[in-house]
Protein backbone atom coordinates (compact mmCIF):
# COMPACT_ATOMS: atom_id res chain seq x y z
CA UNK A 1 0.00 0.00 0.00
CA UNK A 2 1.53 3.26 -1.04
CA UNK A 3 1.86 6.10 1.77
CA UNK A 4 0.20 8.46 -1.06
CA UNK A 5 -0.70 8.13 -4.83
CA UNK A 6 -0.93 11.58 -5.58
CA UNK A 7 2.48 13.07 -4.12
CA UNK A 8 6.01 12.16 -3.61
CA UNK A 9 5.60 10.36 -6.96
CA UNK A 10 7.95 6.97 -7.12
CA UNK A 11 10.11 6.45 -10.32
CA UNK A 12 11.97 3.42 -12.09
CA UNK A 13 15.05 5.52 -12.21
CA UNK A 14 14.89 7.50 -8.64
CA UNK A 15 14.32 3.51 -7.34
CA UNK A 16 17.09 2.64 -8.72
CA UNK A 17 19.84 5.44 -8.20
CA UNK A 18 18.59 5.63 -3.86
CA UNK A 19 19.51 1.80 -3.86
CA UNK A 20 23.27 3.02 -4.47
CA UNK A 21 23.17 6.00 -1.59
CA UNK A 22 23.59 4.55 2.12
CA UNK A 23 22.44 8.00 4.04
CA UNK A 24 21.01 7.24 7.28
CA UNK A 25 18.21 9.10 8.51
CA UNK A 26 17.29 9.61 12.31
CA UNK A 27 13.88 8.94 13.59
CA UNK A 28 12.82 10.19 16.79
CA UNK A 29 10.70 8.34 19.31
CA UNK A 30 7.99 10.71 18.66
CA UNK A 31 7.10 9.47 15.02
CA UNK A 32 4.25 7.04 14.57
CA UNK A 33 6.08 4.51 13.30
CA UNK A 34 5.71 0.92 14.49
CA UNK A 35 8.40 -1.61 14.07
CA UNK A 36 8.29 -5.64 14.04
CA UNK A 37 11.12 -8.06 13.08
CA UNK A 38 10.17 -11.41 11.77
CA UNK A 39 12.90 -13.54 12.65
CA UNK A 40 13.59 -17.95 13.71
CA UNK A 41 16.13 -16.60 16.24
CA UNK A 42 18.36 -19.13 17.85
CA UNK A 43 18.70 -21.25 20.50
CA UNK A 44 21.39 -21.16 23.68
CA UNK A 45 23.29 -23.10 21.39
CA UNK A 46 23.17 -21.21 18.10
CA UNK A 47 21.17 -23.48 16.28
CA UNK A 48 18.61 -21.59 14.35
CA UNK A 49 14.89 -22.56 16.28
CA UNK A 50 12.16 -24.19 14.02
CA UNK A 51 8.93 -23.38 13.80
CA UNK A 52 5.67 -25.41 12.19
CA UNK A 53 5.51 -22.95 9.31
CA UNK A 54 9.11 -22.57 8.61
CA UNK A 55 8.56 -18.69 9.31
CA UNK A 56 10.09 -16.60 12.00
CA UNK A 57 8.33 -15.05 14.88
CA UNK A 58 7.27 -10.85 15.26
CA UNK A 59 9.96 -8.97 17.65
CA UNK A 60 8.83 -5.73 18.57
CA UNK A 61 12.29 -3.07 18.57
CA UNK A 62 12.19 0.70 17.73
CA UNK A 63 13.88 1.63 14.55
CA UNK A 64 16.85 4.12 15.25
CA UNK A 65 17.69 5.23 11.71
CA UNK A 66 16.35 3.87 8.43
CA UNK A 67 18.31 4.61 4.91
CA UNK A 68 17.23 3.41 1.35
CA UNK A 69 19.38 0.20 2.01
CA UNK A 70 19.36 -0.97 5.37
CA UNK A 71 18.08 -0.18 9.12
CA UNK A 72 19.31 -0.12 12.69
CA UNK A 73 16.90 -1.31 15.39
CA UNK A 74 16.72 -1.80 18.67
CA UNK A 75 16.33 -5.07 19.96
CA UNK A 76 15.25 -6.99 23.25
CA UNK A 77 17.70 -9.03 24.77
CA UNK A 78 15.86 -12.01 24.42
CA UNK A 79 15.85 -11.80 20.53
CA UNK A 80 18.98 -14.19 19.59
CA UNK A 81 20.09 -13.52 15.83
CA UNK A 82 23.76 -14.01 14.08
CA UNK A 83 25.24 -12.28 11.93
CA UNK A 84 24.08 -13.20 7.79
CA UNK A 85 20.40 -14.22 10.00
CA UNK A 86 17.43 -13.82 7.59
CA UNK A 87 14.32 -11.61 8.44
CA UNK A 88 11.61 -9.34 7.45
CA UNK A 89 11.50 -5.93 8.76
CA UNK A 90 7.35 -5.27 8.87
CA UNK A 91 6.63 -1.21 9.51
CA UNK A 92 3.32 0.38 10.33
CA UNK A 93 2.61 3.98 10.18
CA UNK A 94 -0.65 4.46 11.22
CA UNK A 95 -2.00 1.56 9.32
CA UNK A 96 0.08 2.33 6.52
CA UNK A 97 2.21 -0.94 6.41
CA UNK A 98 5.59 -2.08 4.32
CA UNK A 99 7.44 -5.69 4.53
CA UNK A 100 10.98 -5.64 3.55
CA UNK A 101 13.12 -8.34 3.30
CA UNK A 102 15.98 -8.47 5.16
CA UNK A 103 19.56 -10.00 6.60
CA UNK A 104 21.23 -8.99 10.16
CA UNK A 105 24.68 -6.88 8.99
CA UNK A 106 25.69 -6.68 12.44
CA UNK A 107 24.88 -6.76 16.16
CA UNK A 108 26.01 -4.14 18.60
CA UNK A 109 25.27 -5.06 22.01
CA UNK A 110 24.20 -2.64 24.73
CA UNK A 111 23.52 -2.94 28.61
CA UNK A 112 19.96 -3.64 28.01
CA UNK A 113 19.32 -4.42 24.61
CA UNK A 114 21.19 -5.09 20.79
CA UNK A 115 21.47 -3.17 17.78
CA UNK A 116 20.56 -5.07 14.70
CA UNK A 117 21.94 -3.60 11.91
CA UNK A 118 19.76 -4.50 8.68
CA UNK A 119 21.10 -4.78 5.22
CA UNK A 120 17.53 -4.27 3.26
CA UNK A 121 16.55 -6.29 0.15
CA UNK A 122 14.54 -3.59 -1.18
CA UNK A 123 13.78 -4.67 -4.82
CA UNK A 124 12.69 -7.84 -3.81
CA UNK A 125 9.91 -6.32 -1.50
CA UNK A 126 6.38 -5.85 -3.43
CA UNK A 127 6.30 -2.53 -0.82
CA UNK A 128 9.18 -1.09 -2.92
CA UNK A 129 7.77 2.02 -3.88
CA UNK A 130 5.86 2.81 -0.31
CA UNK A 131 9.54 2.13 0.96
CA UNK A 132 10.56 4.77 -0.70
CA UNK A 133 7.98 7.03 -0.01
CA UNK A 134 8.90 6.49 4.12
CA UNK A 135 12.30 6.94 3.61
CA UNK A 136 11.66 10.07 1.83
CA UNK A 137 8.79 11.68 4.55
CA UNK A 138 11.92 10.64 7.25
CA UNK A 139 14.35 12.24 5.62
CA UNK A 140 12.47 15.73 4.48
CA UNK A 141 12.41 17.11 7.84
CA UNK A 142 15.40 14.85 9.81
CA UNK A 143 17.71 16.50 7.62
CA UNK A 144 17.02 20.33 8.11
CA UNK A 145 19.89 22.39 8.96
CA UNK A 146 20.11 26.55 9.22
CA UNK A 147 21.05 27.65 5.64
CA UNK A 148 21.38 31.57 6.88
CA UNK A 149 21.80 33.63 10.05
CA UNK A 150 18.60 35.10 11.12
CA UNK A 151 17.94 38.25 10.24
CA UNK A 152 15.17 40.99 9.47
CA UNK A 153 13.35 41.66 6.06
CA UNK A 154 11.39 44.24 4.46
CA UNK A 155 8.13 43.38 6.60
CA UNK A 156 9.69 43.47 9.59
CA UNK A 157 9.78 40.29 10.39
CA UNK A 158 12.94 38.63 11.94
CA UNK A 159 13.67 35.62 9.32
CA UNK A 160 14.79 32.36 10.06
CA UNK A 161 15.92 29.11 7.03
CA UNK A 162 16.60 25.68 7.19
CA UNK A 163 17.26 23.32 4.27
CA UNK A 164 17.18 19.66 3.74
CA UNK A 165 17.95 16.80 1.28
CA UNK A 166 15.06 16.24 -1.31
CA UNK A 167 14.34 19.83 -1.45
CA UNK A 168 12.81 20.33 1.53
CA UNK A 169 13.20 23.85 2.69
CA UNK A 170 11.30 25.27 5.99
CA UNK A 171 10.60 28.98 6.58
CA UNK A 172 10.01 30.62 9.83
CA UNK A 173 8.83 34.45 10.27
CA UNK A 174 9.30 35.74 13.99
CA UNK A 175 8.05 38.94 15.96
CA UNK A 176 10.94 41.27 16.16
CA UNK A 177 9.45 41.53 19.94
CA UNK A 178 9.69 38.59 21.85
CA UNK A 179 10.15 36.57 18.77
CA UNK A 180 7.73 34.61 18.88
CA UNK A 181 6.64 32.65 15.69
CA UNK A 182 4.50 34.37 13.35
CA UNK A 183 4.66 32.65 10.37
CA UNK A 184 6.56 29.59 8.43
CA UNK A 185 6.64 28.30 5.11
CA UNK A 186 7.75 24.53 4.56
CA UNK A 187 8.11 23.33 1.44
CA UNK A 188 8.11 19.38 1.02
CA UNK A 189 9.48 18.34 -2.51
CA UNK A 190 6.86 19.42 -4.66
CA UNK A 191 4.37 20.31 -2.18
CA UNK A 192 4.23 23.34 0.05
CA UNK A 193 2.31 24.14 3.14
CA UNK A 194 1.96 27.60 5.19
CA UNK A 195 0.59 28.25 8.12
CA UNK A 196 -0.03 31.61 10.37
CA UNK A 197 -0.02 31.79 14.22
CA UNK A 198 -3.74 32.37 15.26
CA UNK A 199 -4.82 30.29 12.42
CA UNK A 200 -5.20 26.34 13.11
CA UNK A 201 -6.04 26.24 9.19
CA UNK A 202 -3.33 25.40 6.94
CA UNK A 203 -2.71 26.28 3.10
CA UNK A 204 -1.89 23.72 0.91
CA UNK A 205 0.00 23.69 -2.37
CA UNK A 206 0.88 21.80 -5.41
CA UNK A 207 4.08 23.04 -7.97
CA UNK A 208 7.64 22.29 -7.51
CA UNK A 209 8.49 26.57 -7.66
CA UNK A 210 6.49 28.63 -4.94
CA UNK A 211 6.07 31.08 -7.80
CA UNK A 212 4.12 28.54 -9.13
CA UNK A 213 2.22 26.47 -6.73
CA UNK A 214 -1.17 26.21 -6.94
CA UNK A 215 -3.54 25.68 -3.91
CA UNK A 216 -4.98 22.55 -3.91
CA UNK A 217 -7.76 20.52 -1.69
CA UNK A 218 -9.71 17.40 -1.69
CA UNK A 219 -7.76 13.90 -1.53
CA UNK A 220 -4.27 15.52 -2.94
CA UNK A 221 -4.82 18.45 -0.24
CA UNK A 222 -5.61 15.75 2.58
CA UNK A 223 -2.54 13.81 1.47
CA UNK A 224 -0.15 16.92 1.18
CA UNK A 225 -1.59 17.31 4.96
CA UNK A 226 -0.90 14.30 6.25
CA UNK A 227 2.53 14.24 5.31
CA UNK A 228 3.10 17.69 6.90
CA UNK A 229 1.56 16.10 9.84
CA UNK A 230 4.13 13.02 9.67
CA UNK A 231 6.98 15.23 8.75
CA UNK A 232 6.87 17.57 11.78
CA UNK A 233 7.49 14.60 14.16
CA UNK A 234 10.68 14.30 12.86
CA UNK A 235 12.29 17.38 12.35
CA UNK A 236 16.04 17.70 13.13
CA UNK A 237 17.62 18.64 16.42
CA UNK A 238 18.96 22.13 14.68
CA UNK A 239 15.29 23.21 14.49
CA UNK A 240 14.28 24.91 17.59
CA UNK A 241 12.05 23.61 20.29
CA UNK A 242 9.91 26.68 20.01
CA UNK A 243 9.44 25.69 16.39
CA UNK A 244 8.67 22.14 16.59
CA UNK A 245 5.58 22.69 18.74
CA UNK A 246 4.43 25.67 16.75
CA UNK A 247 4.45 23.29 13.59
CA UNK A 248 2.92 20.40 15.62
CA UNK A 249 -0.11 22.17 16.85
CA UNK A 250 -1.07 22.74 13.35
CA UNK A 251 -0.45 19.75 12.19
CA UNK A 252 -3.35 18.13 15.27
Amino acid sequence: MLFFKRILEVTKSASASDRRGGARYAVKPGFPIKTVLNILGRDEQGHLLQSRDGQGWDWTGRLLDISFSGARMQMPRTVAAMRGDCCHLKIDVQGYEVTVPAKIAHIADRRDSFVFGLSLNTPASASAPAFHQLVELIALGATLQPVRPIQPDDSGYLVEEYAGELGSRLVIWRHLAGRDVAAFEFKLKDCLVRGLAGRNQLECLSGGQEAGARPVSGPKGEEIQRLYQWVVCNLAPAVPADVCEFLRKRAA
